[in-house]
C-alpha cells in the first residue's frame, strides 16, 4: 500500500515537471488504464520531438510503445499545427540538428525525420 502511495506521489510529481516519459512508466506500474496511457505516451512523443527534437528518443520510443509509422506521422504532423498556432514562437525557430549538420526548423524536422523513416 505504501509502495503505490509513492508511486502515486511520484507519478503527479511526473505530470507537475512534464516529465512524460517517466509518467508513463509509473503509470503502467501502478496500472493506469490503458486509454490513459495512451494519452500519456502521445505527449511524451511530441514532447520529445517538438520540444527537444530527440529523433533517436522518438523512433525508440515509438516502437516500444506499438506507434506504426503511419500513427507516429499523423501524431507529429497534428502537433506540428498545434505547436505553429501557439503564440510562442521560439519553439519554432531553428536549431541545430546533429543528424543533418543543418539548423532546421521545427517544420523542417519533422518533415526530415518523417522522410528517414521511409527509407
Amino acid at each position: 500500500m505504501a509502495e503505490t502511495t509513492q508511486l502515486e506521489e511520484s507519478f503527479r510529481k511526473g505530470l507537475d515537471q512534464k516529465n512524460y516519459v517517466l509518467a508513463v512508466m509509473l503509470a503502467q506500474k501502478i496500472g493506469y488504464p490503458n486509454s490513459e496511457i495512451h494519452h500519456l505516451q502521445k505527449l511524451a512523443l511530441k514532447q520529445m520531438a517538438c520540444e527537444y527534437r530527440n529523433g533517436i528518443a522518438v523512433r525508440n520510443l515509438a516502437k516500444e510503445w506499438g506507434f506504426s509509422h503511419i500513427d507516429l506521422g499523423n501524431l507529429l504532423k497534428a502537433s506540428l499545427e498545434e505547436y505553429e498556432g501557439l503564440s510562442d514562437k521560439k519553439r519554432l525557430e531553428q536549431c541545430y540538428d546533429a543528424t543533418t549538420g543543418k539548423y532546421l526548423t521545427l517544420r523542417q524536422w519533422i518533415e526530415q525525420f518523417l522522410r528517414a523513416k521511409d527509407r
